[in-house]
């Protein structure tokens, strides 16, 4: 009984560093590398791009936009249901 009390404090105390604080941190990653990859005026005037960073910017977004609609439909799944007949979580 406690090491199942003990596997569900674990659980939720994951599933909170990574959706309460990760989505954050990931997303303050995403903005980094953006600001890393766009152009940058060298001295002799000349823009430097960085693909790999703007690459690594968009998946960090991509994550957590899709992160955000999951959330999203998570809670209104019911109304959906209800109102639209969209089951969307089964």
């Amino acid at each position: 009984m406690i090491v199942d009390m003990l596997k569900s404090a674990l659980t939720v105390l994951l599933a909170g560093l990574c959706f309460g604080a990760g989505l954050p941190a990931l997303f303050t990653v995403g903005i980094t590398l953006w600001s890393r990859g766009t152009a940058q005026l060298r001295p002799d005037g000349a823009a430097r791009k960085n693909p790999a960073a703007l690459a690594g910017a968009v998946l960090c977004f991509a994550i957590v936009l899709a992160a955000v609609v999951i959330g999203i439909l998570w809670i209104t799944r019911k109304s959906l249901d209800h109102y639209l007949g969209i089951s969307v979580f089964g």
